[in-house]
């Protein structure tokens, strides 16, 4: 059974969309369904798990950016995505991992291509792109999505990962270029950092999304900074689902 939620301010706006994800999973023959709610306080107090929520940005006291943050502290993998009449909200939606971004008016067609999207997207979560590390525990296989950054020290390199933090031999120039092409960069010379999870860049510090603060070197700041401005542009659809 799929759970999806649906909140929005405007009455019409709700039932449209509730309409439509009915139309869609039974065309698919996917069991489903939908919880609608007017509020973001309504949806944060449900006690459903959801798998995909479309979720309004301009709403009452609690607006969509707000109850994203809040949904995201407890459930890292839900798939949200925003329907809203406003456009400069894109860079909000990629710091609660938005998986998609509508605008209003939608269609059928631009909800069905967003329902497609998550679809294909979980089937080929299973499909990862995995690095094989001699570590001080022995050999070990990582998903690159897995891995937040490694930082050099004492002559060695610890990989800070989703599940531990784990030692191998090698140099961060060599980390760099072996996983460059894959969106990791460089802030400082001791750190390799996965931009994937990059939540804030203010300063000379990068925050990432586990909560550890990356310093930038006054040195690399503006080639890092440019790093990261073209990974957003570049991988912005795939950064939304995430």
């Amino acid at each position: 059974m799929l759970e999806i939620a649906v909140c929005d301010d405007e009455e019409y706006e709700l039932n449209q969309l509730n309409s439509m994800i009915l139309k869609y999973c039974k065309e698919k023959n996917i069991k489903v369904f939908v919880s609608m709610y007017t509020r973001g306080e309504e949806l944060l107090h449900s006690t459903k798990s959801f798998q995909i929520i479309f979720l309004d940005i301009k709403m009452g006291q609690m607006d969509g950016i707000k109850t994203a943050k809040l949904i995201r502290s407890n459930d890292k993998n839900v798939k949200i995505i925003y329907v809203t009449n406003f456009s400069n909200y894109q860079t909000d939606a990629f710091t609660v991992r938005a998986f998609g971004y509508v605008k209003k008016p939608f269609t059928y067609e631009t909800i069905c291509k967003q329902l497609d999207d998550v679809m294909e997207y979980s089937a080929q979560e299973k499909k990862k792109i995995t690095f094989t590390f001699d570590t001080e525990l022995g050999i070990k296989t990582l998903n690159i999505d897995d891995i937040y950054y490694f930082e050099s020290y004492n002559h060695k390199i610890k990989i800070v990962s989703k599940d531990r933090a784990l030692e191998i031999s090698d140099s961060i120039n060599n980390i760099l270029i072996n996983l460059k092409s894959y969106g990791f960069a460089m802030p400082h010379k001791s750190f390799v950092i996965n931009l994937l999870y990059v939540s804030s860049i203010k300063g000379y510090d990068v925050t990432l999304t586990c909560g550890d603060i990356i310093p930038i070197s006054q040195k690399r700041a503006v080639e890092f900074k440019a790093e990261f401005h073209s990974y957003l542009k570049n991988n912005f659809n795939i950064l939304m689902k995430r």
